[in-house]
């Protein structure tokens, strides 16, 4: 199968296409009037169960008419963005939290996480100096479950303020991006405390991905290259060329400082694939966006590596000897913006 077929497949099963919904892009705009209009005054091919709206068993101006409405009362979104509560802890400095907002903001813009799967993300934010002001909510910095959707747990470190440093924001990218993965990959939404074939839990291709996003987020929104100024100071484990399908596994965190290692892994296959002739843009888009969209799982995963990257998991791991370890060779460069990749 190749990989243009199964992003269409993908598509099909994680979103439900509806009324008024024309080009089935999750969205009803004017693309979608001006295919009905042009249905109506020259009876061009349609799908008629998606394009009468009005439910009356004929498609005419009056589908018309409810798709405009529709457009205009701004209720066009098939289906809807995720509902988010805040808890702001008032142990944060001002500064912090309005920059959070800001953030968040950029981020709903940019890769908005839709109800397909949960409903609702509960953020819970506090100042590590403050002692759990949350009753039943354990501190660090992660996503985890409850009742109706996920949690947001942040838990920034006090020292961070002190030294204004730059994870006290780019964490809040790196944890949203999981949930913006949680929104488009099912298998990523199944128990995964043990190993579970039907869910997804590749490290690498999870934190990795999670940390290259937050760093092109603050090189892009900041002026700051948080891959050389940062995370360039972890050491990268050897394990990267001698035994890399460790970092498979979340029991390998402990070589894995920061993701770092990870993170390499994830702008190696972004070069791979600029090899293969894709652009810098398009490279990132497949390993953010696209592979995750199969609805990758651990049964499968190396499947659909081949798939949408074209190469072998084993082919991937014999080129990683060819890289020093070093992140400067692999960093992204200035000019790659998020926009581009998501666009």
């Amino acid at each position: 199968m190749n990989k243009l077929a199964i992003v269409i497949l993908t598509f099909g099963l994680i979103f439900c296409q509806c009324p008024g919904d024309i080009n089935d892009d999750q969205i009803i705009n004017i693309q979608d009037l001006v295919i009905v209009i042009d249905a109506v005054l020259y009876e061009s091919q349609i799908d008629y169960d998606i394009a009468d709206v009005n439910t009356d068993g004929i498609i005419n101006v009056l589908d018309i008419i409810s798709i405009a409405n529709i457009i205009l009362e701004n209720n066009n979104l098939c289906v809807q963005i995720i509902d988010i509560s805040y808890n702001i802890h008032e142990s944060l400095p001002q500064d912090w939290m309005d920059e959070f907002y800001i953030i968040i903001n950029n981020l709903i813009d940019l890769i908005p996480a839709y109800q397909n799967y949960f409903d609702e993300l509960t953020i819970y934010a506090w100042n590590s100096n403050a002692e759990d002001p949350y009753q039943g909510i354990q501190g660090g910095t992660y996503i985890g479950g409850s009742d109706n959707g996920f949690n947001m747990v942040l838990e920034i470190n006090e020292m961070e303020f002190e030294w204004n440093h730059m994870h006290r924001y780019s964490v809040i990218a790196h944890e949203y991006f999981h949930v913006y993965q949680l929104s488009i990959n099912q298998p990523m939404n199944e128990p995964n405390g043990d190993y579970n074939p039907n869910t997804f839990s590749i490290k690498w291709l999870i934190e990795g991905t999670a940390t290259a996003f937050e760093s092109i987020y603050i090189q892009n929104y900041y002026d700051y290259n948080y891959f050389i100024n940062d995370l360039i100071y972890t050491d990268i484990s050897n394990n990267v060329h001698t035994n890399p399908n460790i970092f498979e596994d979340y029991n390998s965190n402990n070589i894995d400082i920061n993701y770092t290692s990870s993170t390499f892994m994830v702008l190696v296959l972004a070069k791979e694939l600029m090899n293969l002739g894709y652009s810098e843009h398009d490279a990132f888009k497949m390993i953010f966006k696209e592979f995750m969209l199969t609805g990758v799982k651990n049964s499968n995963w190396e499947d659909y590596f081949i798939d949408v990257f074209g190469f072998s998991v084993y082919d991937f791991y014999e080129s990683l000897p060819l890289y020093i370890l070093d992140l400067q060779n692999v960093v992204p460069s200035s000019s790659l913006t998020l926009q581009q990749i998501f666009e």
